[in-house]
């Protein structure tokens, strides 16, 4: 009489205890498949099937060695011929610009940061391993920004107000802790980049709607260099030299002379742009990529071109 009860609680434990091991089961094959699909994905998003869904900048490391893609999801790295993701913090950059050490950036943190949204101004020394929060952050972030190469002068065209800037064109020499208006006299049409000279911080210059414009005077007054047309990019040399600058081709500025050479660039559709150009600072090479997420490389200064990524795909 007394085994009955003893009995149906064996059964009841034993049903419970193969319920949890079954369910422990699912838990280890859906973790084990998702492990697969994030892998499988990394996987597919190496080599020559590198995908991103928008570029917002474009730069060499310091070395010369990688060119360097922020897409929206971070950052995507094309060395020797093949494209590759880093295993970094996956961040929004915008207004990304390298520099000699490092680079500066603006944007938005990725999925799971802890970081403040927007990013404000920032800047890296260990290729986006870390992030140093320079300014603003959680108010602003700045999609029209370029800073020198050496100088680290940084430009920002302020679309919003925040706590220490009103609207309008903005320069920092010290990492954000002062700032100073520029005047922007003589600018015509609105401004969709800018470019900072490498060496000197006096020297900025913005591709508008209207032409490219260069200021010796830190912003305040700029003096239109190109015919009247939209520039939708523009880059200097990283030894000061040259300006790269192009809508639907590419062109160089020569700041000794005043002289402009129209560069041979690849055909772009119409309905197209150039959206970045980059330099390498200890080589020949020279790289843009357009608004369709066309991304072409140059190792001869701009007299020939291959393609590395089409339609936002990588090709290796």
């Amino acid at each position: 009489m007394t085994a009955k009860p003893h009995t149906r609680k064996n059964a009841s434990e034993t049903k419970s205890f193969m319920m949890r091991r079954t369910v422990i089961a699912v838990i280890i094959l859906v973790g084990l498949a998702v492990f697969g699909l994030l892998y499988f994905s990394r996987l597919q998003n190496t080599g020559d099937t590198v995908q991103f869904r928008h570029i917002h900048g474009l730069g060499f490391s310091a070395d010369g060695r990688q060119l360097l893609v922020p897409a929206h999801d971070g950052l995507l790295i094309f060395e020797e011929g093949q494209w590759t993701i880093p295993d970094l913090p996956v961040h929004d950059y915008m207004g990304f610009s390298p520099t000699d050490n490092g680079f500066y950036s603006s944007g938005h943190p990725g999925p799971g940061s802890n970081r403040v949204n927007p990013l404000g101004l920032v800047s890296s020394s260990d290729e986006g391993r870390t992030l140093n929060t320079l300014a603003f952050e959680g108010e602003s972030d700045f999609h029209v920004m370029g800073v020198g190469y050496a100088n680290h002068a940084v430009y920002v065209l302020n679309a919003a107000p925040n706590s220490r800037l009103a609207v309008g064109l903005y320069y920092t020499l010290d990492d954000g802790q002062n700032w100073e208006q520029s005047q922007a006299r003589g600018i015509s049409g609105a401004p969709v980049q800018i470019a900072v000279h490498p060496t000197e911080a006096s020297i900025v210059a913005l591709a508008a709607e209207d032409g490219l414009f260069l200021s010796n005077d830190y912003g305040d007054t700029f003096t239109q260099v190109s015919q009247d047309a939209p520039i939708s990019s523009a880059a200097f040399d990283p030894d000061g030299s040259r300006l790269f600058f192009g809508y639907q081709s590419l062109n160089v500025y020569t700041l000794e002379n005043g002289a402009t050479t129209a560069l041979l660039t690849p055909s772009i559709t119409e309905n197209d742009a150039v959206g970045f150009i980059a330099a390498n600072p200890v080589s020949d090479e020279v790289a843009f990529a357009t608004f369709n997420k066309d991304i072409y490389l140059s190792a001869d200064n701009g007299q020939s071109w291959e393609p590395i990524a089409r339609q936002g795909v990588g090709e290796s």
